[in-house]
């Protein structure tokens, strides 16, 4: 049985806060969804505490401070969850740009203004702003980065204009006051999709080492570029990682994983992790049975972006009902449990032995990605006041 253009659109709109990694990269690495950072209220620019891997620094947009968030990690090191975020520091404007310099200055960049902050180790306020047109950058900033040891043009210090979706190379000059004074940038490089957040990936990480992640704001994507002698991106080699994850920014390697760390528009952690991983199916709800049984749902087969998974039902032989998806909900009528909102149903008539299957292909659409779809079979059965059965509620998770 194929799937109806019906609940493919049911998958299309409860997607609206997925994320998910694309072929080929999808057979390495997953997109983590952790929640919302309680505290935190949007994206921003990313960097981890440089004496504590378990705290992440961010600068929500549009707020003018810099923010400190507690992470929790598992026994193998990796992130599993958080705390409230904490107000580190004060700036005149924030952005998707937050990066540790070499000599321990934290650089941010402000939106808007079209402007450079820095924050010299210890101090909890400015220390030195610039206005970053009058060296060339056309407004307004996004983010920004410095290039790691081991890269070509490694040091070199790099912004991307939002606005613009333009990438610069941006030479920064001690001032003696333990700050710099950036400027003049080198001609812009065009980039795509209004870039909030930059990272170079590391060298050794499969299939991206040693590229440049962009992560595009408007469209949601990540994209990775190869990089020319100065670290900058070559924008001919762009080719889309992972999308659905509108509305995000930042960018940071976890210093004890090589994970990613993103951060999302309503302030949720998102995580590129090495590790492809399928979707899970999990039964929830109580069925509702009668004289010819209590039918049973299941699903089976790697419920993931692009791939084909089966849901299989039992029920009385020769049984004709539905199999219907939606939301999950929980209300009471006449004998039954409705557990789902039944957007969408599709026929579903059984085998002489009670057996059925709906084949059902994922759409390659990264927005499925880290949501719940929910799934209940019914059928005929004139014994009870409803004249149907049915069976326990299937969440199926689409990785």
């Amino acid at each position: 049985m194929h799937i109806p253009a019906s609940l493919v659109g049911l998958l299309l709109a409860t997607a609206a806060l997925g994320q998910s990694v694309l072929p080929p990269f999808d057979t390495t690495y997953q997109f983590a969804n952790l929640g919302t950072v309680p505290g935190l209220g949007s994206y921003g620019g990313t960097a981890f505490l440089p004496s504590n891997p378990n705290f992440v620094l961010v600068a929500p947009y549009p707020n003018a401070v810099i923010k400190a968030v507690p992470l929790l990690r598992n026994a193998q090191g990796y992130i599993n969850g958080f705390g409230s975020a904490i107000t580190v520091a004060t700036v005149g404007g924030t952005d998707g740009g937050l990066a540790f310099g070499p000599t321990g200055v934290l650089f941010a960049t402000w939106y808007g203004p079209n402007r450079l902050s820095q924050i010299k180790p210890g101090s909890l306020t400015t220390d030195r702003v610039d206005d970053l047109g009058p060296v060339g950058v056309g407004g307004s900033v996004g983010t920004c980065a410095f290039v790691p040891a081991g890269f070509p043009g490694a040091g070199r210090f790099k912004v991307v204009s939002w606005s613009g979706s333009t990438f610069y190379d941006l030479p920064l000059t001690p001032d003696g006051n333990g700050t710099f004074a950036p400027g003049p940038a080198g001609p812009g490089i065009a980039v795509q999709g209004g870039p909030e957040g930059m990272v170079y990936m590391p060298l050794n990480a499969p299939l991206i080492g040693g590229k440049l992640l962009l992560a595009e704001w408007s469209p949601g994507n990540i994209a990775a570029y190869d990089i020319d002698a100065n670290g900058d991106p070559i924008p001919a080699t762009r080719v889309v990682v992972a999308g659905g994850a509108f509305g995000f920014g930042g960018g940071a390697v976890d210093p004890v994983t090589g994970d990613v760390v993103f951060f999302g528009g309503s302030g949720q952690l998102l995580i590129l992790r090495n590790g492809a991983a399928c979707g899970t199916y999990t039964g929830y709800g109580n069925a509702s049975p009668g004289a010819l049984g209590t039918p049973t749902i299941t699903g089976a087969g790697c419920a993931r972006i692009g791939q084909t998974i089966t849901i299989g039902t039992t029920g009385p032989a020769n049984g004709i009902g539905i199999i219907a998806a939606g939301y999950q909900l929980s209300v009471n009528y006449l004998n039954l449990n409705v557990l789902q909102s039944l957007d969408a149903t599709v026929i579903s008539i059984l085998s002489p032995q009670g057996n059925g299957t709906l084949t059902l292909t994922i759409p390659l659409n990264p927005a499925l990605g880290n949501n719940h779809t929910y799934f209940q079979a019914g059928y005929l059965d004139a014994s009870t006041s409803s004249g149907l059965i049915t069976s326990a509620g299937l969440d199926i998770l689409i990785r």
